[in-house]
């Protein structure tokens, strides 16, 4: 019986040692500790080496630069949600956000208790009023652009500063051929120049940047796995390899993150497929939802599949597809 006992006890023993190496290499290599439901996930969602870029390598085009980048946020960027204009930004996707806290923000899913809880709605309060701001921006921007090709679709005169900005907004997004004349760029370009559904942006946000606490987060307010590299605009991360050269792009604020995110999804070509759904949508008179786009992002990790089932599946405890019926409409 003794024997027996110091057997069990020497397993749990390693089995614990073995648990504390795996979480510390972890935060060597990637800035952060295993997010929690990697733990919790079962064996088919557990990824064996999390990726934290924005794409597989093989599709590492380089990025056009979205914006100045002088100063960054400080370190408590969760903390920002008392600020009175943060809160009048969420409008009725806070109120939403609301709603889906009081149902229960998916701690069946978590068996964490309140604290997890709480850092959730923390989370969401924080990042849901950005996300929401720049889906109105694209979407009345998306008007401009299907004004303009309407009166170029009846032949009826464009002035020279709208043809400018779509010159410059076909150049932006990667359009091959000139929107004036060639009839199938105007179509791309408006393919290009959409939403990105707030579950979504939510589900990679919380995935990439462990809820809001990894250290690309923190100090670089990085939630989606950005590269760069570009030395003044990149974080190192840790135990990077010698044969490795990427960095981890540094964003002025949260904000200016989830504006980049949205266009690299708009504009880069891994993400083709996923373009083509929200259209198909679109098509059909029906919402863009962030479980039908995440069939398209195979590519934004080296993770595949496994990555696709991972984001849907936080969409789905999180219950966070109630919030795409907004902004579907500028």
């Amino acid at each position: 019986m003794q024997a027996s006992m110091l057997k069990i006890l020497t397993f749990l023993t390693g089995a614990s040692l073995m648990l504390l190496f795996t979480g510390s290499a972890m935060a060597d290599q990637y800035g952060y500790y295993a997010p929690a439901y990697y733990v919790a996930a079962p064996a088919f969602y557990r990824p064996t080496a999390p990726a934290p870029h924005a794409y597989h390598p093989s599709y590492r085009y380089r990025a056009h630069p979205a914006y100045n980048q002088p100063r960054r946020q400080s370190r408590s960027w969760l903390n920002d949600t008392d600020k009175p204009a943060n809160q009048a930004r969420a409008g009725a996707g806070h109120r939403n956000a609301t709603a889906i806290q009081n149902h229960g923000t998916g701690d069946r899913a978590d068996n964490s208790g309140t604290q997890m809880s709480d850092r959730k709605r923390q989370f969401i309060t924080a990042l849901l009023p950005h996300i929401e701001q720049e889906n109105k921006r694209l979407l009345e921007l998306r008007n401009t652009v299907s004004d303009i090709i309407d009166k170029l679709e009846t032949n009826k005169t464009v002035d020279e500063s709208a043809q400018q900005q779509l010159n410059k907004l076909a150049t932006r997004y990667r359009v091959d051929g000139d929107p004036l004349r060639d009839r199938s760029a105007r179509g791309e370009l408006l393919r290009k120049i959409d939403i990105i559904p707030a579950s979504l942006a939510l589900a990679q946000a919380a995935n990439e940047s462990a809820w809001g606490e990894s250290r690309f987060a923190q100090e670089a307010n990085n939630l989606f796995g950005i590269w760069t590299y570009d030395q003044a605009k990149g974080l190192k991360p840790k135990n990077r390899d010698n044969d490795k050269t990427h960095l981890v792009r540094i964003f002025d604020d949260i904000g200016s993150s989830v504006r980049y995110y949205m266009y690299n999804l708009n504009s880069h070509p891994a993400y083709r497929e996923l373009r083509q759904i929200r259209q198909q949508l679109r098509a059909s008179g029906k919402d863009i939802n962030g479980y039908a786009l995440a069939a398209g992002l195979e590519k934004y990790s080296a993770q595949g599949q496994v990555y696709i089932e991972l984001i849907r599946d936080l969409i789905e405890q999180n219950e966070w597809a109630l919030l795409d019926s907004d902004n579907q409409h500028a």
